[in-house]
């Protein structure tokens, strides 16, 4: 029975703290514009509350006994049931969020964050924190017995907590409710490990429990004290993991969009590998793992010089298979070299330190060191993970383990630059197996090379670094980085073309305008906005008296500002700062300058600053805001449309930019559409550019324009051009819930 009480405790326990980690991520996603960086912050805090219960598991142990400490922790198990109702009586829900602490201009907002998270949800996450180390520790002391499978209990329920939510708590249950329905069940399991609490309270060393048929006693040896040698490395097998899961985690969410189910997928993983290698971890099976993670580490090479995600499947695959046998091999390493249960709240004091260590290198860190390189962190992490093999002792480097790479970084290098003038650029830059096989070329080949010298981890690892060193080189790149800029919310490039003829704006691995290197005192613009594409047709047919007062939902390189004519007013929302001084300030674009209309830009999250508009204040409104390939789920909501059509005159228009490579967006719009009284009309434009057309920079684009009436887009958006959207038939998303899986391409919602 003590076992059992134990390990359902601790199940739970570890579900709650789980779960509520997107459900949280989820409530402060909007507030900040969508970015994957929110998640990343999310879970720098929720590994420093770990480290926080660790830290006082292991020190209150340390100065006031297990039995004692656990007296002190009944007590505090009542505070949090106190804020839950504080926060219930004082907003309406238990777990408050203030939007009201997260600024609107800053490039780096990092630690407001952490203080809207340490209100809404910093205590109770603490307490639910201490539940391990602490009930492990008891319940060794109470039965003499081998405390270490319940963390297999615990990292169980930590995986079904993080699973249910997407796959169940949020399909079914509003946020409001998620909310009530997490502090409900999280009152009792504080009751169930008040039990606990009280049980190693009352029980001494002699009162223990006999063991249970058929176990040996847990032994207590003289144990000698633990190495800063051997804490340190714990330190770093914990962090390398850590790291990696926020690298893989924000490479999936730029490109595809920042939703809990792309969230939760790396951080299962990530959870599984701790069940696999604390339940049955055999040397063999650990030896494999390091040989495989070696192998995956090279084959990663090539995305990772390559760069996109295409295709996807594939990519994606690649990217989490080196991630999960990373992650074996590091915990695998960790389970090997456990001390004993009198120091086990040590051993998790490091390994949670190295897990804050981990995300607040990539989190908070790189965006701020790294602000002029670039998302290095990922490959920098690669690099390190190369370091790691299983059964190889340390071995001080010799010049050849420094030579050999060298040499394979200019040989590599050489290649490159050879193969480039030699075939020249690219024909077409979107065949994947053109750039592929040029990469391949050169690249795959000296990760062969590299992966020779594999038997020396130093020496591998530089091989490593150094190929990935000169991927900027790669003969298939069909443009060249002329700056770079990174923040909180992602990274942004401007490149030249390889033709010489554009300026470009990259976030992520999508192009956010371009503008031609010939200066013009009107310059067009390009890509999805030129003037025989959707948008412009619109903008330049919209009558002067109907397009006064514009209101533009993301800012790029301002090429829409073009179309303003004198005597109108347009506003830009734009969440991040750095896109403004590249557009504004930076001297590669000029089309800001260039407008014939009075220009504004607003700095915050567009639905929380149009809120602060009056009703009826637009003629237009034009949603462009893009997270590198995502659009912001909470700018497509039932909320953010309703909060859109308030804004505009009664009869304005709502032109939206759905241009997208995985997600279907149209017919969830036509839904949204159709769930206003009367229905609103929304009309699709899938606008395809001819060869000629994309030499001269225009590309691809689907837009949607949504109006109360026919009339309202009689002359402006009608056929053949634009026509109405087939009904699909599939959900609304609302603030509260979004399905992914509803709207990528190819998939039906029945």
């Amino acid at each position: 029975m003590l076992a059992a009480l134990f390990a359902v405790t601790l199940f739970l326990a570890a579900a709650l703290l789980f779960l509520v980690e997107p459900l949280i991520g989820k409530r402060l996603l909007p507030l900040l514009g969508g970015t994957p960086a929110v998640w990343n912050t999310c879970l720098v805090f929720f590994n420093l509350a770990l480290l926080a219960g660790y830290l006082y598991a292991d020190r209150g142990s340390a100065r006031l006994g297990a039995s004692r400490l656990a007296g002190w922790h009944a007590v505090l198990l009542i505070l949090p049931i106190v804020l839950f109702l504080l926060g219930w009586w004082w907003v309406g829900s238990p777990l408050p969020v203030m939007a009201s602490l997260l600024p609107q201009d800053l490039d780096y907002p990092m630690l407001p964050l952490l203080g809207a998270l340490a209100v809404a949800l910093g205590l109770p996450f603490f307490v639910l924190a201490t539940t391990s180390p602490l009930l492990m520790r008891w319940f060794a002391l109470l039965s003499r017995r081998d405390p270490y499978p319940l963390y297999a209990a615990s990292n169980a329920g930590s995986l079904l907590g993080l699973l249910a939510y997407p796959l169940v708590v949020e399909p079914l249950l509003p946020l409001p409710a998620q909310e009530v329905w997490w502090a409900t069940a999280a009152t009792l399991v504080f009751a169930l490990i008040g039990l606990c609490a009280l049980l190693a309270r009352s029980k001494t060393p002699e009162q223990v429990a006999q063991p249970l048929p058929g176990t040996e006693p847990l032994a207590v040896p003289q144990l000698p004290a633990l190495s800063w040698r051997r804490c340190l490395r714990w330190l770093g097998l914990a962090a390398l993991p850590a790291a990696l899961l926020l690298a893989v985690t924000a490479h999936l969410t730029s490109d595809i969009a920042p939703v809990p189910l792309l969230w939760v997928v790396p951080l299962a993983l990530y959870l599984l590998t701790f069940i696999v290698v604390f339940s049955w971890w055999p040397d063999w099976l650990h030896h494999l793992v390091g040989r495989l993670t070696a192998t995956a580490l090279v084959v990663l090479v090539l995305p990772l010089v390559m760069g996109g995600s295409d295709p996807i499947v594939l990519v994606v695959a690649l990217h989490l298979t080196a991630f999960v046998l990373a992650a074996l091999l590091c915990h695998g390493e960790l389970a090997r070299d456990r001390p004993p249960a009198e120091q086990l709240t040590t051993f998790y004091l490091c390994l949670s330190l190295g897990g804050v260590l981990g995300t607040f290198a990539c989190a908070l860190l790189a965006p701020v060191v790294f602000s002029r390189l670039g998302l290095i962190e990922y490959p920098l992490a690669v690099v390190l993970v190369a370091l790691v093999r299983p059964g190889v002792p340390w071995q001080s480097p010799r010049w050849s383990d420094v030579l050999l790479p060298l040499l394979l970084g200019l040989a590599t290098a050489a290649a490159a630059l050879g193969i480039g003038a030699w075939l020249g650029p690219p024909t077409d830059p979107n065949d994947i197996v053109q750039r592929g096989l040029r990469t391949g070329l050169v690249f795959g080949t000296a990760s062969v090379l590299a992966f020779a010298l594999v038997r020396r981890p130093f020496r591998f690892a530089l091989a490593l670094a150094a190929v990935l060193l000169v991927g900027p080189l790669d003969p298939g790149r069909t443009s060249t980085t002329i700056l770079r800029s990174r923040n909180f919310f992602g990274a942004l490039r401007v490149n030249y073309s390889l033709d010489g003829q554009f300026v470009q704006l990259m976030h992520g691995t999508t192009l956010h305008g371009q503008q031609r290197l010939e200066k013009e005192d009107s310059p067009t613009p390009l890509t999805y906005y030129h003037p025989t594409g959707p948008a412009g047709r619109l903008l330049q047919a919209l009558p002067a008296e109907r397009s006064r007062r514009v209101g533009l939902v993301g800012l790029g390189t301002g090429a829409l500002a073009v179309y303003a004519r004198p005597g109108q007013h347009w506003t830009f929302y734009e969440i991040d700062p750095a896109v403004v001084r590249i557009a504004r300030d930076s001297g590669y674009f000029t089309y800001l300058q260039s407008s014939r209309g009075e220009v504004d830009i607003v700095l915050g999250d567009a639905r929380r600053r149009l809120m602060e508009t009056f009703s009826g204040e637009f003629d237009v409104l034009v949603i462009d805001a893009f997270s590198s390939d995502s659009i912001p789920v909470h700018l497509l909501t039932r909320e953010a449309m309703r909060l859109y059509l308030d804004r505009l005159k009664p009869n304005g228009v709502l032109l939206l930019h759905l241009s997208n490579r995985y997600l279907d967006l149209p017919p969830l719009v036509a839904r949204l559409a159709r769930e206003f009284d009367p229905p609103l009309l929304a009309r699709l434009d899938q606008d395809v550019a001819t060869e000629k057309q994309k030499q001269q920079g225009k590309t691809d684009s689907t837009w949607v324009a949504v109006a109360r009436s026919a009339e309202d887009l009689k002359g402006v958006a009608t056929p053949p051009n634009w026509h109405n959207i087939p009904h699909q038939p599939g959900v609304v998303w609302t603030d509260d819930f979004s399905n992914l899986l509803g709207v990528w391409h190819g998939y039906t919602e029945n």
